[in-house]
């Protein structure tokens, strides 16, 4: 029995049955894009925040923009000092890091350009002043910034089976939406990631999507410019298990209430470096959030926050040092090895580029 209709999700639902009674099974990358980014698909309004199904590195503490924009600002340097430096944010959201970088790089002349795939979110985004809004990369960017954006583009699903290695379709079984093993196809794109053989019940993710935003990268970039990538991850590591969620809540049945959950994995940073040299990138080796963040001066944030929390019970403000003290044990979060501190910084640059110093 499916379950009963519920708002921004039918529209979904309805496009992948029409979608598979007119062309058959859908491979998982399409049926993901249905389902993240069609209509009423899950990204058609932004989902991100405290009351929505999960929140990203700026909604947990706003120091993280004020030490990425220290990265930016030097990034800026290292290009000559573009005026104006024209950034592109790719994934955008609700625009709380936009907000929030414009202000601590008030000092340098920037244009700012959200790009977002949904109307919705455009919609939210128009309303921010200072910043341009698109629903595709374009222009020549001199930095094109995508935090947590590579693990949400659709992404292709192998598995191992006794028989050989299969790729994950989504077909319908009477009024079920349900997973269909076919035998993948021969592609020379995909060997990459069928080394080492797949064993049985293994399952590897392909990251069709966010490659082909690499692709998209490349061919718009400013000649120089820098492209910096953060996301959930490993080095040379599959990707993990495809995963979603609604409510803040780990939902692992992928293909109940598409439109409803999110859709994400893990990326393997190997294939997504490699992608970038063979398109004449240079792509610098990634470091953990937890290393970039500590290079540009969390460390010292946190030291300043505690000495004010002190002053605060000198001054006997309890009240203002307990809420420091709150927003300090929040902003943890972002360095912790088993929390945000685990999300990779992958930095991409045009030829003859250097890494910085936070790398």
């Amino acid at each position: 029995m499916l379950a009963a209709p519920y708002a921004g999700a039918v529209g979904a639902r309805g496009s992948i049955v029409e979608a598979i009674r007119a062309r058959g099974p859908l491979r998982f990358d399409r049926y993901m894009e249905l389902a993240l980014y069609g209509e009423g698909g899950f990204f058609e309004d932004p989902p991100v925040g405290a009351g929505g199904d999960f929140v990203t590195s700026p909604h947990v503490h706003p120091v993280f923009a004020e030490l990425l924009a220290r990265a930016i600002a030097d990034l800026h340097r290292r290009l000559g000092g573009p005026s104006p430096f024209r950034i592109t944010e790719v994934g955008a959201g609700d625009g709380t890091l936009a907000r929030e970088l414009l202000v601590h790089l008030a000092s340098i002349p920037v244009s700012y350009l959200a790009v977002e795939r949904s109307s919705g979110a455009r919609e939210a985004l128009a309303r921010i002043e200072g910043i341009d809004v698109a629903a595709e990369l374009e222009g020549s960017p001199h930095l094109v910034l995508a935090n947590e954006l590579l693990d949400n583009l659709p992404f292709r699903r192998l598995r191992g089976t006794a028989g050989g290695t299969t790729e994950v379709f989504v077909d319908l079984e009477g009024d079920r939406l349900v997973e269909l093993l076919e035998p993948r196809a021969d592609e020379p794109a995909l060997e990459p990631a069928l080394e080492p053989e797949i064993e049985p019940e293994e399952e590897r993710i392909f990251p069709e999507g966010a490659l082909t935003f690499v692709d998209e990268i490349a061919a718009r970039l400013a000649r120089p410019g820098y492209a910096l990538l953060i996301d959930y991850g490993g080095v040379g590591e599959a990707g993990g298990l495809a995963h979603g969620y609604r409510s803040q809540r780990l939902v692992e049945d992928l293909l109940d209430r598409p439109g409803a959950n999110d859709i994400t994995a893990g990326v393997d940073f190997t294939l997504i470096a490699d992608r970038a040299e063979g398109n004449g990138l240079v792509a610098f080796a990634p470091v953990t959030q937890r290393h970039a963040l500590t290079s540009l001066g969390f460390d010292r944030w946190i030291r300043g926050e505690l000495g004010r929390q002190a002053r605060h019970l000198d001054e006997r403000r309890g009240l203002d040092a307990v809420r420091t003290w709150s927003g300090r044990s929040r902003a943890t979060l972002l360095v912790d090895p088993a929390a945000l501190g685990r999300l990779r910084w992958l930095l991409l640059g045009t030829a003859g580029l250097p890494a910085p110093s936070w790398m």
